[in-house]
């Protein structure tokens, strides 16, 4: 059997040598859990890095929505986040992992670390890139389905209505006592929503079914 040569990047931290069992376990559950997507993401002729153009995502089977650019975020966002997701597959596939997450006008940019701070893929997109780079997750993950899920947390809702609309879908957003709510549907059904609430964010795609939840780690 061939053995994968795994490349980890640490960064401020020191980790002993008997977290070792750890950092093995955080990597094969990472594996697994982005194997849960990988039907769901791939091709077999996708590659991790591309120049951004005209990016779609099929949102339903059948219907596309094109990628915003950076600048249409509503509001910048820089923040350390606990990443809770789970996966409706035979397995019900689930992980948990850090994610240092920005969101400016320029890019989106999101690292994500095992318990330890070891380095599990970093996500990039801005005007000139679209790239998902990791040692551990399968080749041919489509990162565009990544970025569309964090614009539709943190893009304008007035720009993702309009981009919706023209493919034959809609966006509505909601706010009452400080709770906004996110809604993407095809006619009458539900494909995402999104709830965003004190510091947490809760993302459910009814149609692909899997679950997102993202909550704001506070500073030490």
């Amino acid at each position: 059997m061939n053995v994968p040569h795994i490349k980890v990047c640490i960064k401020n931290f020191r980790v002993p040598l008997f977290f070792a069992a750890n950092v093995v376990r955080s990597a094969v559950l990472c594996a697994l859990f982005c194997s849960a997507f990988y039907t769901l993401l791939c091709t077999t002729s996708c590659a991790s890095m591309q120049t951004p153009k005209r990016i779609f995502v099929y949102v339903t089977d059948v219907k596309k929505v094109y990628l915003l650019p950076p600048s249409a975020v509503e509001h910048s966002v820089s923040t350390m986040q606990l990443f809770e997701g789970t996966f409706s597959d035979a397995k019900k596939t689930s992980m948990t992992f850090i994610a240092s997450t920005d969101c400016t006008e320029q890019k989106i940019s999101v690292v994500m670390m095992n318990e330890l701070g070891i380095e599990i893929a970093s996500l990039l997109y801005s005007e000139s890139e679209l790239s998902l780079h990791s040692a551990f997750l399968p080749d041919g993950i489509k990162p565009e389905y990544v970025i569309m899920d964090f614009q539709n947390v943190y893009y304008s809702s007035v720009l993702l209505d309009a981009a919706y609309k023209a493919a034959g879908l809609s966006f509505t957003m909601t706010e009452l006592d400080g709770v906004e709510h996110r809604f993407i549907k095809d006619g009458d059904v539900v494909v995402e929503m999104i709830e965003k609430k004190d510091g947490c964010i809760t993302l459910h795609n009814y149609i692909r079914g899997y679950t997102y939840r993202l909550t704001e780690l506070a500073d030490e």
